[in-house]
């Protein structure tokens, strides 16, 4: 969850998927909950999402240079940043495309959210800020008070393009703790009653996202939102694996920390996990339909990577595209879509097997 280098550099592909075409191979499909678990993970709109992710991250001048040539109407992004504790801030991003679709992206932590990523007690039971008021919603209470300090500002902007494009698709992003807010988000405007009833949340995408909430939560997303909500899982990556299934959670520092409570914690969302292969420099995908708790490459734990190499953003983008060629049958040193930012080793590789 803690994001040190939390983004590192994306590489430019020599080809750009365009945003603003619904029918355009690489833009974004109009039937994306309805595609299978294989589909939605090969599909090239994933490589949008990681950089609309990205942006979360940039410096506000970079993003009309970035963001632009996407289809974005550079002049709707709106930043919404608010403290959820004495030291920790928050971050919300709110734009619309030229195609008349709406993105809300949460940026993950820095060391000021550290407070808020490990607050891994149950909050009170909030079933009716998601349409359900007799279930007993119980999520982190870390990420839900960060979600409630961005909740208005998100909702009435959102509310805002929606009244100047009433049948705007709603696409929701977050990495690490953005990854936690931007399930809670999307699920409130799917079934909490606080948007207009025609809006859609049409898609989410969940990176290296820490369990959010119980198994009522988890219920509850994936009755509204399981095959809409791409959640993607590096290798080891520790973040993905907090809070643990069942864990004793105290609510942070001071006397509140002597005082532990056991959670059981959930995942939602259809589950890709991003596996490295036996060779060639290429991922394997592990995919779950119906969702899972399983974040393993293998038959035993793996354990997680507390280096954090495997939670950082960039690490997710290469080791998806990596996953993507080997899905289409490709290699990597032949590949010229991605010639340009592979690793040397893998050409110099391929030369000496070519030599030989």
């Amino acid at each position: 969850m803690t994001d040190l280098m939390h983004h590192t550099a994306m590489p430019i592909l020599a080809w750009t998927p365009h945003v603003y075409a619904c029918n355009h191979p690489g833009g974004f499909p109009s039937n994306w909950q309805q595609l299978s678990a294989q589909q939605q993970a090969e599909h090239p709109i994933n490589m949008v999402m990681f950089q609309v992710a990205s942006a979360s991250y940039q410096d506000h001048e970079q993003l009309p240079g970035c963001l632009g040539p996407m289809g974005i109407d550079t002049e709707s992004i709106k930043f919404m940043k608010a403290k959820d504790t004495s030291v920790s801030t928050v971050t919300a991003m709110v734009m619309k495309a030229a195609n008349e679709r709406i993105f809300v992206v949460f940026k993950g932590s820095d060391v000021s959210n550290i407070a808020s990523d490990v607050n891994c007690r149950y909050s009170a039971p909030v079933g009716a800020a998601f349409g359900t008021p007799d279930s007993d919603i119980r999520l982190t209470d870390g990420f839900y008070r960060a979600w409630k300090v961005l909740e208005n500002g998100v909702i009435n902007t959102v509310i805002t393009y929606l009244n100047e494009a009433p049948g705007a698709q709603i696409h929701v992003v977050g990495h690490s703790l953005g990854a936690s807010l931007a399930s809670i988000a999307a699920l409130r405007m799917q079934a909490g009653g606080v948007l207009p009833a025609s809006a859609d949340v049409a898609g989410v995408w969940l990176l290296a996202s820490p369990r959010s909430g119980n198994g009522a939560w988890r219920d509850a997303y994936n009755a509204a939102l399981l095959t809409r909500t791409l959640r993607i899982t590096n290798f080891r990556d520790f973040a993905s694996r907090l809070p643990q299934q069942t864990q004793d959670c105290s609510a942070g520092g001071g006397l509140s920390a002597l005082v532990a409570a056991r959670g059981q914690y959930a995942h939602m969302g259809r589950s890709l996990v991003q596996c490295p292969a036996p060779s060639g420099g290429l991922m394997q995908w592990k995919l779950y339909g119906s969702g899972s708790e399983n974040l393993e490459c293998g038959p035993g734990k793996n354990g997680a990577d507390m280096s954090i190499a495997t939670h950082m953003l960039g690490a997710y983008f290469d080791a998806w595209r990596r996953g993507h060629l080997a899905s289409k049958g490709s290699d990597l040193a032949d590949d010229i879509r991605t010639a340009a930012v592979l690793c040397q080793e893998c050409v110099d590789l391929k030369n000496a097997r070519n030599s030989g």
